[in-house]
């Protein structure tokens, strides 16, 4: 039911009565962070996770201490956990392959594998694996735990079912009437959040808390999931309306916000911070692009070396972990809080866009611009000498990367120096 599933644009130069100095260098990005209407809108820092000696992973979890947890391997499928600096891998004795999923605040990790040829879930905690599989269930998968170490999942028993693991005991989570369900999503209340079919065929999510259950299906919806709930008891997932369009969900104090960036196909939201801010992946155009989701705007992660960019986790500081696919490497990156343009000359003054700056600037400034991708035809057309220069990281650190400009670049009047530009 879910799908999990370049654009080359011809440099233009237009250049009439004026001096002019370009120097273009070949443009490989560390990462971007854009809107679908602005795409200037920020940029993130990325760091590639992948534990020595392997040849691909995927970063899957991140706790506020910036603890990370994923799986990949050389060969078979093992977990690891990236701390501080350093790699551990993680594998249950005995085990064959081991996929970590979730670190909570404490650095317990929790996850699942195969051992004996049976799916099983573990919860690691100070260098001890515990075996999850509830009595008489022939597999399970534990996906998420809250602080206090309880873990959700699903498995199945005769039919597939979601559980509870808290204090040493198992209990089956299914909504009354239900034919299957998975949980989740756990909070630090203990109130969980899932997903699985009703009695009439219908997949819908739901909520429990304290013996109830909610069911969750957006107005207008024909199905719809739900991955997570934070401590504020927001829940995310995706589905489908009744033309068939597929896209994400936040629900909050009773309402459901839709979500759908501008021109995509799909959203899966994975993963939502305690201020509510949800991360996961979709597609547009064929590329798959993770994005972040905040206070009504999305900000998209891509970059021309990464197509194909999945968010699954994120913390509560706004780092975010997933994989690239064409690398097959997992990633964290961290968004910048300086905006992506400033005027050096003197005390540094900053702006979300070059217009902006340039029409600020006056005879002599210098400005800087960070290496994303910045939206929209720029026109140098004032009676002034500025020097424009591209190629800087989030802290304006000269860095071997160029600026793009995704329009037209015209000069009509004055004096333009531009270094690190390039117009596409």
């Amino acid at each position: 039911m879910n799908t999990r599933n370049n654009n080359s644009k011809r440099l233009k130069l237009m250049v009439s009565s004026i001096t002019l100095t370009v120097t273009v260098l070949a443009v490989i990005m560390s990462c971007v962070l854009i809107a679908p209407e602005l795409l200037h809108a920020s940029q993130y820092s990325y760091s590639t996770v992948l534990p020595p000696g392997w040849t691909w992973s995927y970063a899957h979890g991140i706790n506020d201490d910036g603890d990370i947890v994923g799986y990949g391997g050389a060969g078979s499928t093992r977990s690891f956990l990236y701390s501080n600096g350093t790699y551990m891998e993680l594998l249950p004795p005995g085990w064959s392959s081991a996929y970590a999923l979730t670190v909570n605040s404490m650095g317990k990790i929790v996850g699942y594998g195969t051992v004996s040829g049976v799916d099983k879930g573990f919860l690691y905690i100070n260098g001890s694996y515990t075996e999850l599989l509830p009595p008489d269930w022939s597999w399970v998968w534990a996906i998420r735990m809250n602080d206090s170490g309880d873990v959700v999942g699903g498995g199945y028993n005769g039919a597939s079912r979601g559980f509870l693991y808290s204090n040493g005991s198992y209990t089956e989570l299914r909504p009354p009437g239900w034919t299957v369900s998975t949980a989740y999503g756990i909070n630090n209340s203990g109130v969980i959040a899932g997903w699985g079919t009703d009695g009439s065929g219908v997949d819908k999510g739901y909520i429990y808390s304290n013996g109830t259950y909610t069911e969750l299906l957006p107005p207008g919806w024909t199905w719809a999931t739900a991955y997570n709930i934070n401590n504020n008891g927001e829940v995310i997932g995706e589905g489908a309306d009744v033309t068939g369009q597929k896209q994400g969900y936040i629900y909050r104090n009773g309402e459901y916000i839709e979500l759908l960036p501008p021109g995509w196909t799909y959203v899966v939201p994975e993963d939502i911070s305690e201020s509510g801010v949800v991360a996961g992946y979709g597609e547009e155009e064929g590329v798959v692009k993770g994005f972040v989701y905040r206070n009504g705007t999305y900000l998209i992660l891509t970059s021309p070396d990464r197509p194909n960019t999945s968010i699954i986790g994120i913390n509560n500081g706004g780092e975010v972990v997933g994989l690239a696919y064409n690398t097959a490497r997992g990633f964290v990156s961290a968004l910048c809080e300086n905006p992506p343009v400033r005027i050096v000359s003197g005390v540094p003054v900053y702006y979300s866009s070059l217009p902006e700056a340039y029409d600020d600037a006056i005879d002599g400034d210098i400005i800087q611009m960070h290496d994303i991708i910045f939206a929209g035809d720029v026109h140098f057309d004032l009676d002034k000498a500025i020097t424009v220069a591209g190629g800087y990281d989030c802290d304006y650190t000269a860095v071997d990367n160029a600026s793009r400009i995704n329009g037209d670049l015209v000069i009509s009047r004055g004096k333009i120096i531009i270094g690190n530009v390039v117009s596409e």
